[in-house]
């Protein structure tokens, strides 16, 4: 049905538009015999009711204002940004006439460089005010849509028919005084007539405004610009554009925004973040500034924190640029994101990360970046003062906790991040709710999978069974046998993992979010500290159950990262959890994903990653379940490297040069005897390949009788056994022949105090507004009780 769809369209577009085209370039005078495009009635989801800001009368409006060109013409002389200015009069030179008249070249003359060419043309013709060579931009424009052809069967199509529209929209402001009435008829008819094409089908305005391609640039920026344009002569089409943006984009942005991140994921979350900042500069020159909010300027935060020391991201969600990356490149992070974002809200942290990425003028559309950096914000390398730990809030609940930001493979830096995941968006999310990553001198524990390659991209089998599913990440299975997974009206294999929220439907927008079973998460504590730049520890804890149908009737999960200031082993990493099955026959597996083969010994388990330069080691400490009671299994290899229960689905990159971690093997710990409730706790250290630690620095439990947790090194981290909130007296007995630094979770709020149990002396009073105790104390035996 889709192939013949798309086969459809191309035919309408390539032929009968081709021709019409080149009829009206003669005459104009058909132009008013095409049917006018019919609008639906506007409704609430388009803005009905809001008021609508309304473009300025004069032109040009569109990215910029007349009173912009001086400081546009001081960026001719700038440094940084000395590869747009190039490519931007390289491309004016550029002759589009003959160029486009080649009747060889019709069927590519979509090719960005003839966009590019015309639109370098308009910049100049702001620059000079040169009649003739204003006149020649609208020429090129005119040809270039009369002899405009695109390959509708071309994937994602979508975002080259709105990049055409595009230009044609610059040309449409930027010329304005040139064009005539029959001109300015006409491009409306052909930027509306390619915006038919589009996936929202204008003005149907299908698709969401949340997640999916309906929430990228064809709003954002494709229809937005052509409104904003031809708002004299035509005002329904910006009317129809930025109302559905107020009505639905700024509600769902102002949403998940003040949390510091992008629900879809590493590579998709800054991509579609990236076009959510051109409509917010679309807005402001027409002097409507953060139309989003000033949270925006958190977004790219989440990705800076989640950059690893080898250049690449912390994997989120559906990743490609891990695919189409060279291993050992420095990623680029969604294009002109950084630079875009820290321009507008003049962040230099957000601009020295523009300039690690060395990416700007590097893409196609070096106009924009020429347009939007703010060449006056000072160039100071601030990300090392940042602080080493950052909370990311509701609806994302995620923290990122480093023990430094030194750059390369042989840094010492550690990066965790730890997430409990609010809201799952679907689309790009994956189903990853109480998921975790570490990496120390190499990926040590990663999500598995493979986005795109030689089996498949998205909806392939690996990417439905697979890739976006819990098995695939560091999470908890409950395996009920009888249990089914309905995406859409397809049937996916059991993984024994979290649910498909609304049966993996994409949400519409923020009241269809909030209004459906989108919600698989609760943050319940967190807390890091005590130093807010360079904490000791960092704290996060979840209820998870909403993740998971009814086979789960509670589970809690408790992150902490232990930040041991020591070069030898620089971090430790803990897992607990508190898990309780609705039948006590459903099987429990706690998972662990690695690159390379792990290594079991009991109850300790060793990931290395070497290669490539890598050098990093974790080894993974199980306390919880006792030694009688759990089994290790390991599962990987050439043929089982992305199995599901028995059924592999295979996949692998297509490039042998890329950057993807692809981890192949998994471990799966299980109690070995069945029980409803179920209580995990893992200790993960990280260290250099070649080294054995001692004894001083593997961890041993600590329990008492309403506690359990470890000692590591000179640390003691302590949970509640039972999952509840402590309000009363416990005791605590420290041994040892040196000071320790003691974190106690799950502790009620309020004032509490540490005395002897012997004398009842008082040692210390605590004030606990994060539902934790953290102090430093010497060996003995203490009552701790509220005051």
């Amino acid at each position: 049905m889709k192939s013949f769809f798309c086969y459809v369209l191309s035919i309408f577009f390539c032929t009968g538009i081709h021709a019409q085209a080149e009829v009206e370039i003669k005459s104009f005078t058909d132009t008013n015999m095409i049917t006018p495009i019919q609008y639906p009635p506007i409704t609430e989801r388009e803005g009905k009711g809001l008021t609508i800001p309304v473009p300025p009368i004069e032109h040009p409006r569109l990215y910029l204002r007349r009173q912009d060109i001086p400081s546009l013409k001081e960026k001719t002389n700038s440094i940084i940004l000395k590869d747009c200015w190039e490519k931007i009069t390289r491309s004016a030179a550029f002759i589009t006439e003959g160029y486009l008249k080649t009747d060889a070249n019709i069927a590519s003359n979509n090719n960005i460089k003839i966009r590019n060419a015309i639109e370098a043309k308009a910049l100049l013709y702001l620059f000079s005010n040169d009649q003739k060579q204003g006149r020649e931009v609208v020429d090129n424009l005119l040809h270039y849509y009369a002899t405009l052809k695109i390959d509708m069967h071309k994937d994602d199509v979508c975002r080259e028919i709105g990049r055409a529209i595009v230009t044609g929209a610059i040309v449409y402001d930027w010329c304005y005084s040139l064009l005539t009435a029959a001109e300015k008829q006409h491009l409306i008819v052909q930027m509306e007539t390619l915006a038919t094409q589009l996936e929202i089908e204008w003005p149907k305005l299908k698709q969401g405004s949340v997640t999916g391609h309906g929430a990228e640039a064809q709003l954002s920026r494709d229809m937005l610009s052509c409104g904003v344009a031809t708002y004299n002569e035509k005002p329904e089409i910006y009317n129809l554009a930025a109302g559905r943006i107020l009505a639905e984009f700024v509600p769902s942005r102002k949403f998940f925004y003040p949390a510091g991140y992008h629900h879809q994921g590493s590579s998709y979350g800054p991509y579609r973040f990236y076009w959510d900042m051109i409509a917010t500069f679309i807005f402001d020159k027409m002097g409507y500034p953060e139309i989003f909010g000033n949270d925006q300027r958190k977004v790219p935060y989440y990705f800076v924190y989640s950059r690893r020391p080898d250049g690449q991201l912390i994997r989120n969600g559906d990743d490609f640029t891990e695919v189409f990356t060279p291993f050992g490149k420095y990623w680029v992070n969604g294009g002109s994101m950084n630079a875009l974002t820290g321009s507008y809200f003049k962040d230099p942290v957000l601009l020295n990360e523009t300039l690690k990425e060395s990416n700007l003028g590097k893409g196609g559309d070096y106009l924009f970046d020429f347009l939007f950096y703010d060449i006056n914000v000072p160039l100071i390398k601030t990300t090392a003062t940042l602080p080493l730990t950052r909370y990311f809030k509701e609806p994302f609940g995620a923290m990122i906790a480093r023990t430094g930001w030194e750059d390369g493979l042989k840094s010492n830096a550690v990066v965790a991040e730890m997430k409990v995941g609010v809201y799952n968006f679907v689309n790009h999310q994956h189903l990853d709710a109480g998921g975790f990553q570490l990496y120390y001198k190499g990926p040590l524990t990663v999500q598995s999978g493979i986005y795109q390659g030689k089996n498949g991209g998205y909806g392939s089998e690996h990417f439905k069974n697979y890739y976006q599913r819990s098995i695939a990440h560091n999470t908890m299975l409950i395996y009920d046998p009888n249990e089914k997974f309905i995406s859409g009206n397809k049937e996916l294999i059991n993984d024994g993992g979290q649910r498909l929220p609304n049966k993996n439907r994409e949400t519409t927008n923020l009241a269809d979010l909030l209004g459906n079973d989108y919600k698989t998460g609760e943050v319940l504590a967190h807390a890091f500290g005590p130093d807010s730049v360079r904490p000791d520890f960092s704290y996060l804890k979840g209820n998870l159950a909403a993740a998971y149908s009814s086979k789960v009737k509670s589970f809690s999960r408790s992150f902490v990262f232990l930040n041991f200031n020591d070069s030898t082993i620089p971090a430790a990493f803990i897992v607990f959890d508190n898990v309780t099955s609705a039948n006590k026959a459903f099987k429990k597996y706690w998972l662990l994903h690695s690159v390379e083969e792990p290594v079991v010994n009991n109850n300790t388990t060793a990931f290395s990653r070497t290669g490539k330069g890598y050098s990093g080691k974790m080894i993974n400490t199980t306390i919880l379940p006792a030694a009688n009671n759990f089994n290790i299994s390991k599962i990987g290899g050439p043929t089982k490297k992305y199995q599901v229960f028995g059924t592999n689905f295979p996949q692998s990159p297509n490039a042998v040069d890329n950057s993807a971690d692809s981890a192949t093997w998994r471990i799966e710990l299980s109690p070995k005897l069945p029980a409803a409730n179920d209580l995990f706790l893992n200790v993960m250290e990280v260290m250099d390949d070649k080294m054995v630690p001692s004894p001083t620095f593997l961890p041993t439990k600590i329990e008492n009788e309403k506690f359990t947790g470890v000692m590591v090194s000179d640390r003691i981290v302590l949970f509640s056994k039972a999952g509840d909130i402590i309000k009363d007296q416990f005791t605590l007995n420290i041994t040892g022949n040196k000071e320790m630094k003691v974190l106690i979770t799950d502790i009620e709020k309020g004032s509490w105090v540490i005395r002897l149990a012997k004398g009842n002396k008082v040692i210390q009073q605590l004030e606990n507004t994060k539902q934790l105790l953290y102090f430093t104390i010497k060996t003995g035996n203490y009552v701790i009780s509220k005051k």
